[in-house]
């Protein structure tokens, strides 16, 4: 299993590395009919995520709740509002306000639901489709399209950065915990997650949030500040993804990344950090 997760890491490392490159050389593309006739930073990646990982997060997360035992919405119905969240960070991002606020219409349409369930003064109905909303328009919509709007401000080696500050916390506690960890923190929910492992993590997180930092040119206390929070909010992002499967009764949200399970399980930990790497870190201009 260790060895298949290591060559699957390796790929998409690779994938990833060959996507950013990609990226850069269309940025500055020249396009008359886009807003300012160049296309902007990320819009090959953000092209990619619409595709495939929007569609494969909706997808695992619906089969996750209906398998939990909470009703979900179709996915035909699920996608259209993920997509939707998605687009209406990314086009803003990219200066394309009315694409944007378009939509931003398009997923506040999701909330119709819950809008009739309160005119029939069900109010258990409505806070439920809230939920559903909040899961499907936030957590796999809006929130992975922060990394977009950070490279639409940020150069490609920012983004990859930023990325590692948040997995070196994963590794940074798996290698610590494994070394000194004794005390558990949520024994019922991930059993080998241990504080050591999460100190060791934090420290793995802010060493390189701060470097990362001064090389972008944010500063260093910045840097910082990123790596710590996404030391905090990456094992959250986790624990959640944990709750959510322990529920469901299933060891992985899906089976579409070898060793490692579906999209869920590689991107729980970045995205709730991804708000906070697009606030510390994005800067325009910075090349």
């Amino acid at each position: 299993m260790l060895h298949t997760r290591l060559v699957t890491g390796a790929i998409l490392i690779a994938l990833l590395a060959g996507l950013l490159w990609l990226d850069a050389r269309w940025q500055d593309l020249p396009v008359q009919a886009w807003p300012g006739g160049a296309l902007p930073g990320g819009v090959l990646l953000g092209s990619v995520a619409m595709l495939l990982l929007v569609p494969a997060l909706t997808i695992e997360l619906t089969r996750l709740l209906r398998a939990s035992g909470v009703s979900a919405w179709p996915i035909g119905a699920a996608l259209p509002v993920a997509l939707a969240a998605f687009a209406s960070v990314t086009f803003a991002s990219w200066n394309l306000p009315v694409a944007a606020r378009g939509a931003a219409i398009v997923t506040t349409l999701g909330l119709l639901p819950a809008i009739v369930a309160l005119t029939r003064a069900d109010g258990a109905k409505a806070l439920a489709e809230v939920g559903r909303w909040l899961l499907v328009a936030g957590w796999i919509g809006a929130l992975p399209a922060c990394w977009i709007a950070l490279r639409a401000e940020a150069p490609w080696w920012a983004l990859a950065g930023a990325v590692l500050v948040v997995k070196v916390n994963d590794m940074g506690a798996y290698f610590t915990g494994m070394a000194l960890g004794t005390h558990r923190m949520v024994p019922w929910i991930s059993p080998k997650k241990t504080w050591e492992g999460f100190l060791g993590g934090a420290a793995c997180s802010v060493a390189s949030g701060t470097w990362l930092g001064e090389q972008m040119g944010v500063g260093g206390m910045r840097g910082a500040a990123f790596g710590l929070i996404a030391s905090l909010l990456g094992p959250i992002g986790d624990l959640s993804e944990s709750i959510l499967k322990r529920q469901a009764g299933a060891k992985d949200s899906g089976a579409t990344v070898p060793g490692m399970g579906g999209a869920m399980d590689v991107l729980d930990s970045l995205l709730l950090t991804a708000p906070a790497a697009w606030w510390l870190l994005g800067v325009r201009g910075v090349a």
